[in-house]
């Protein structure tokens, strides 16, 4: 087993923050959001509060992560759209 070293942590952080904003930028363009990525946390709630998504901006989400990342998002997987950091570890799990 090998020691990940704190240049490998570092990366492996940079690739998730990169991810994470290319997240948050894809789904305020696709659904004509208002707001600039950085100001939208990656802990903020997609629906309610959030970024207020509804069922029809969830579909949208839904092609658009199967568009780019070839992952599928089932409707048993509704814990992947509590934030952006929640749909980023579900992206990560089932990635190719």
């Amino acid at each position: 087993m090998s020691v990940a070293t704190s240049e490998d942590v570092r990366t492996q952080a940079e690739r998730r923050l990169e991810k994470n904003m290319k997240v948050k930028s894809m789904i305020i363009s696709q659904l004509g959001l208002d707001v600039e990525p950085a100001v939208v946390s990656d802990n903020q709630p997609l629906f309610g509060r959030g970024l207020e998504m509804d069922s029809l901006d969830t579909l949208e989400i839904v092609v658009m992560v199967n568009n780019e990342f070839d992952v599928l998002i089932s409707d048993d997987d509704i814990e992947a759209f509590g934030s952006i950091n929640a749909l980023v570890d579900f992206i990560e799990a089932r990635e190719v």
